[in-house]
This record gives structure tokens, sequence and C-alpha cells, in this order.
């Protein structure tokens, strides 16, 4: 599960002589638009970026420049949140971004213009509540020496109206000139929008759906930075399955990311630095009451992670065998940013169940990797304890 004392060390030891002069997202995303940026002395990629942060100052821009400054194409500023600065000099990009602890992050890249000029773009983001993007783009003019505003860029299709806790995030090319706009926003499923460049910026050229297999086939996830969090997990899981058992919870996700009040008996915990998403819809009409969590796990590998979602019911009180009820375990591959059905016997998740009427309900952790499974029969409750180890489960005596 996630951890924040990297975090914490990671401001202390990294941010702290930039905190006083750091500028809010929200301030530049106001500002930005209007205000040149003067005395650019050339056009270099070096040059811009310094300008920019000058103007606009912020810890991302701030170590990207350091990092430049050492002549280096990679740096790991923080191992356990795999905070990366990267470099790539000879495709005029570079960005900084952790292992999905939903810190902040940013890229920027520029265009040569045929007339001499430049077009730069600086992205800067954050995914936590408020999700925030702001995409800052300027006009290099070589005989006026400034960076000029150009905030109409990518305005051709759900850009500049985007909202909070909209699931919509841009992907300035590393190489290549195209950009990418991903949204997940759409209750139909998420699609890219792609802009081509056009010789002089880019141009939104088409929309494309990513399809899924009612979760058999392997399930996009979309995110920013080096790796997902639970946000993303929830958004490509919600997006995959279309099936009633989500339904709740997908109701509840929508009301969340548009900043809306949950209805009446329903209780949603996003929780990113801890890895989990607990809902929780009582209907005392019916007295019934569903229960879903989700969290994951990482592998000791290091390039995949576990992603469980537990699904129960319960009738006055106590707890059902539903359709949907159980745990449903999925395996996310960094290299192909997908999740596959995992199984549970697979895993060592599959527990004795004695013979006779029994219900088995489920509890998924909040924190640490330990998932409890609890038995109903007639002879009273008995609990099973299964701890992840980096591979698998390990029954534990509790």
């Amino acid at each position: 599960m996630k951890r924040i004392a990297s975090i914490v060390l990671l401001f202390v030891t990294v941010l702290t002589t930039q905190a006083q002069e750091n500028t809010s997202l929200e301030d530049i995303n106001k500002g930005w638009g209007t205000k040149t940026i003067n005395n650019v002395i050339n056009g270099s990629f070096g040059i811009m970026l310094e300008r920019f942060d000058q103007t606009w100052p912020t810890w991302m821009v701030g170590v990207v420049r350091k990092t430049m400054e050492k002549g280096l194409a990679k740096e790991v500023l923080d191992e356990e949140t795999e905070l990366t600065v990267t470099v790539d000099t000879k495709n005029g990009f570079v960005s900084v971004g952790d292992a999905g602890t939903d810190g902040e992050y940013m890229s920027a890249c520029y265009w040569n213009r045929p007339n001499g000029h430049k077009l730069l773009a600086v992205l800067l983001g954050k995914p936590t509540d408020p999700c925030i993007e702001v995409l800052c783009t300027y006009d290099y003019d070589p005989q006026k020496k400034a960076l000029i505003p150009e905030p109409s860029i990518l305005k051709g299709y759900r850009w500049g109206d985007r909202g909070e806790y909209q699931q919509i995030f841009c992907n300035l090319p590393r190489t290549g000139k195209n950009v990418t706009v991903e949204d997940w926003s759409g209750d139909k499923g998420p699609v890219v929008h792609t802009f081509t460049w056009d010789g002089t910026k880019p141009v939104y050229a088409k929309t494309e759906p990513l399809e899924y297999d009612d979760g058999l086939a392997d399930i996009p996830v979309s995110f920013r930075g080096s790796q997902p969090n639970i946000k993303d997990f929830v958004v490509a899981l919600l997006a995959s399955n279309t099936g009633e058992n989500m339904n709740g919870l997908r109701e509840a996700w929508r009301f969340y990311k548009n900043g809306m009040k949950q209805m009446p008996g329903d209780d949603l915990i996003v929780d990113p630095q801890n890895g989990y998403v607990g809902y929780e819809s009582v209907d005392e009409a019916e007295n019934s009451r569903q229960v879903i969590e989700c969290c994951y796990w990482n592998y000791a590998d290091k390039k995949h992670k576990l992603v469980a979602v537990s699904n129960d019911d319960y009738m006055n009180g106590k707890p059902i065998v539903g359709q949907f009820s159980g745990v449903e375990f999925y395996i996310y591959d960094n290299a192909s940013r997908t999740m596959k059905v995992a199984y549970a016997q697979d895993l060592g998740a599959e527990i004795d169940v004695p013979d006779g009427e029994t219900v088995v309900s489920h509890a998924l952790p909040r924190t640490g990797k330990t998932m409890t499974y609890t038995i109903h029969s007639a002879m009273g409750k008995i609990q099973k304890h299964l701890t992840w180890n980096g591979s698998k489960f390990i029954p534990e005596n509790k």
C-alpha cells in the first residue's frame, strides 16, 4: 500500500529551497495566458524553460532545470516513490513524475516553426483533488526575445471546457510531433483525441474510442506519471465492467469526480495515498446494504501490481450470497500499461469453506497487506487472514 514517509522526505530534501517561491497551479492556470515573458535571450530549450520558471516558479520545473544543468539524461530524486527527471535533449523533451503517489508532475517540449519562431509547451498537473492540469503554450519570437502566450492551442475539442474531477489528460510528444488528450470522463468509456502538427501548431484531427471485452480482455489503464494510482485503476475498471453490480459505484464515482454530494445512503471513500477506495450503499426501505472495496499491492519484481475488488451484499444485517459476491483480482503490467484478470487459486487466495449453509464476506485493507475472509455458518464466524508477500497470499493464523 502507498506510504507517505518518502513524500515527506522528498519535500524536506528536494523542495525546501524553492518552497517560498513556488506558484500554485491554480494561480498559473488563471494568469499564464495573459502574461508575456520578456528577456528571453535566445530560443534554446534550457533558456525558455529558465524564463518560464522565473516567471511561474514551481518545484517541478526547478528540478528539471537542475538535472539539465548537470548534463544528465535521467535523475532519480527519490527511489521509493520513483520520482524521476527525464531529459531528452535530442527530441526536445523533459518530464518529471513519480510512481503514482499522487504527486505533482510536469512535461515540456517545443516545435520549430517555419518563420524562425518556436512553439513551447509546458504541461503542469496534479492528480489529487481538485485534479488540475495546466497546458501553457507560447510562441517564441526571436526579434522581440519574448515568449508570447498562445492560449488557444488545443481548443479544438473538449480542452477549454474541462472542469474539476474530469479525468482528461494531455500527453506531450517525446518523439514525433502529435499531441494526444486522453478523456476518461465520459460515461460511455474512454476516448483519445489526437492533435496533429500542421507546421505551425497541433490541430485536432480525430477521436478514437478504446474498446473493451467485458473485462476479459486486457484493460488499458490511463494515468499521469510513471505509475497509476488507485483512482486510475477504478476508472479503468468502471470503463471495462458494464455489469449492474458496479452501477452504484459508477454513479457514486460520477458524483465524486464532479464535486457533488453523494446520494442519501451512499458513502464513498477515496484514499489515493493508501491506495484504497471504499463504497457503501444502504437501502433502509429494503434493509439491504452493498459494500465494494478496491485496493492494490506491489509485486516484489516492481514490474507489476495486484489489484483487488471485493463485492458483498447484506440483507437484514447479515451477508448473503449475491450474484457478484466475492473478490476479483487483476494483475497490472507496467510495460504494457494494462490489467489482466487473475485467479484466486493462482494467487494463494482460495480458502477452505466448511460444508453446509455458509456465506463468506470479505474485507480489503485500507492500510497494510492483509485481507480478511469471514465465514458465516450456523456454528458461528470463522475469520481467515491472507497476507500479500509480493508474489502470493500467505495464510495467517489469527
